[in-house]
C-alpha cells in the first residue's frame, strides 16, 4: 500500500466515478475512520452508505487484494471481524473472510506521477508543485483558502502576544511597547531588539515618561550602548567628549542605582546595522505619548496609523546615526515600507489579540480590515511565489504566502496543505 493511496482515503480525494465496490454497489462515505498513523493501513469507525445499507466499523487499504488472504493467514482472522470495505489497488482476487464472508472491496486507480511527487514530499525530498494548481485557481476558491491561512497566521501571533502579555504582568501598554520594539529590528536584528525589551523596566521608565532625556538613558543604557568599548574606536573620542554622551552616562549611572537596572550585552547588537536610531525613535515614541493601545484602538485606516507611529528624533539624533561619527544632513522619516511593516506585524496582531481579550469582534475585524487594505509586502517569500504565477493582491494575501512557506512548504507539510490536496485530487 502506497502512502498516497492512504492520502486519498484519509482526505476523501476520490472522484464520484470510484465511489462504487467491484460488485458495482454505490458507496457514500459518511466517516472516513481514523489512523494515526501516515501509513497504516487500518482505519477505525468508519462509517460508510454501500448500496441501501449503512455499515459501521472498520476499513483496511491493501495493494493487491490477494495481501488480505496473506495478513489473515499471518495475523489471524480476529482482526478483520469488523470490516466493512477492503480499499485495493489491485483487485486480482474476491475479499472473503475464512467462513466465507464476503467483504465489499473498492479498486482505487490513481496518477502514478502524482504518487510518487507526494511520496517524495513526504520524505522531504521535493515539494508539491501545487503552484500550478494555484496559479490557474478560481479567484474565489484561491482567496477562501488564502484567507483560513491569514487568520492561522494571525492566531498564531495572537498566541505569542498572549504570552507576551502574561511575562509583562497582564499589562497591556507594556505588551504592545515590547512588540513593537522587537518590530523596530525589521527582521535583521528583531531577536536583539526583544532582548533588549525585556530588560526594560517599563514601571521605572513611567515614572520618567516626560523626560526624554532621561527616556534616552535607560533605553541606550539597557541595550548595553553606553559602554565605552561598544563604540567603535574611530568614533569613541569624538562620542566620550559629547555633552550628549557624558549627560546620558551620568544619568543611567543614576537611574540604574535607583532602579537596580541590569543592561544587556552590547554584543548582542552584532552585525551591521547599528540599531542606535532605531532606538531614539522609539524613544521620542514613548516619550510623546503618542503610540498607546487605546490611540490605535482609535484609528480607522492606514494613514492615521501611521501619522502616530511615525517618529523623527531631534537633537542628537537628528544628525547622527551613532555616538561620534560623522554628521548626517537630518534625520529622515520612517520610509512607507518600514510603517506598513510595523502595521503588519505589530498593530494588526495586537488588534487581533486585544480585540480577543475583550470580546470585542469590532476590534478584531478591524485588525482584519486593516491587512485587507495594506499593499502586499515585498520580500523573497513574495516574489518566489509572484515568479510561480501566484499573485498577492494585498497584505492580508501575503501573510496567507508566507504561512504557507514558512508552516507547510518549509516544514513538508503537503499532507495537510488545501493547495497540495486540490493538486494531488485532480487525477
Amino acid at each position: 500500500m502506497s502512502t498516497f493511496m492512504h492520502y486519498i482515503w484519509r482526505n476523501r480525494a476520490l472522484p464520484k466515478e470510484q465511489l462504487h465496490t467491484t460488485a458495482g454497489e454505490t458507496i457514500q462515505i459518511i466517516e472516513a475512520g481514523k489512523n494515526e498513523s501516515s501509513d497504516g493501513n487500518i482505519f477505525h469507525n468508519a462509517r460508510l452508505k454501500i448500496g441501501a445499507n449503512e455499515w459501521s466499523g472498520n476499513i483496511v487499504l491493501h495493494h493487491k487484494s490477494s495481501d488480505w488472504e496473506k495478513e489473515i493467514h499471518n495475523n489471524g482472522a480476529d482482526d478483520y471481524k469488523n470490516v466493512i470495505l477492503h480499499i485495493t489497488e489491485s483487485d486480482d482476487i474476491e475479499t472473503m473472510l475464512p467462513h466465507g464472508e464476503y467483504i465489499p472491496q473498492l479498486r482505487i486507480t490513481y496518477s502514478e506521477e502524482k504518487a510518487k511527487e507526494y511520496e517524495a514530499a513526504v520524505k522531504g525530498i521535493q515539494r508539491v508543485p501545487c503552484h500550478k494548481t494555484m496559479a490557474t485557481m478560481d479567484k474565489v476558491h484561491l482567496h477562501s483558502n488564502l484567507s483560513r491561512l491569514m487568520i492561522e497566521r494571525i492566531e498564531e501571533k495572537a498566541k505569542r502576544i498572549e504570552m507576551l502579555y502574561e511575562q509583562c504582568g497582564k499589562r497591556w501598554e507594556e505588551t504592545f511597547f515590547k512588540l513593537m520594539a522587537r518590530n523596530f529590528g525589521f527582521g535583521v536584528q528583531s531577536s536583539s531588539f526583544e532582548q533588549w525589551a525585556a530588560v526594560l523596566d517599563m514601571q521605572a521608565l513611567g515614572k520618567h515618561r516626560d523626560n526624554l532625556q532621561q527616556v534616552e538613558a535607560i533605553f541606550f543604557g539597557q541595550a548595553g550602548l553606553l559602554d565605552e568599548e561598544s563604540i567603535p574606536a574611530y568614533y569613541r573620542k569624538e562620542a566620550l567628549e559629547s555633552n550628549y554622551y557624558k549627560e546620558l552616562k551620568r544619568e543611567y549611572k543614576f537611574l540604574s542605582q535607583k532602579f537596580n537596572l541590569k543592561s544587556i550585552d552590547a554584543k548582542t547588537w552584532n552585525g551591521n546595522a547599528t540599531p542606535h536610531l532605531r532606538i531614539a525613535r522609539l524613544a521620542a515614541l514613548y516619550n510623546s505619548s503618542r503610540a498607546t493601545l487605546s490611540s490605535i484602538s482609535a484609528c480607522e485606516t492606514q494613514k492615521e496609523l501611521e501619522e502616530i507611529l511615525q517618529s523623527i528624533p531631534q537633537g542628537y539624533w537628528w544628525n547622527h546615526l551613532q555616538f561620534g561619527g560623522t554628521t548626517t544632513c537630518g534625520c529622515r522619516p520612517l520610509r512607507n515600507s518600514q510603517l506598513q511593516i510595523i502595521i503588519i506585524n505589530t498593530i494588526v496582531p495586537i488588534l487581533y489579540t486585544y480585540g480577543k481579550h475583550r470580546s470585542d469582534s469590532a476590534l478584531c475585524n478591524k485588525a482584519e480590515s486593516l491587512l485587507h487594505n495594506i499593499a502586499s509586502e515585498q520580500n523573497n517569500i513574495i516574489r518566489k511565489w509572484n515568479d510561480v504565477g501566484v499573485n498577492a493582491d494585498c497584505a492580508a494575501d501575503s501573510q496567507a504566502l508566507i504561512q504557507l512557506q514558512k508552516e507547510y512548504c518549509n516544514k513538508n507539510g503537503c499532507s495537510r496543505c488545501r493547495f497540495a490536496y486540490a493538486y494531488l485530487s485532480q487525477y
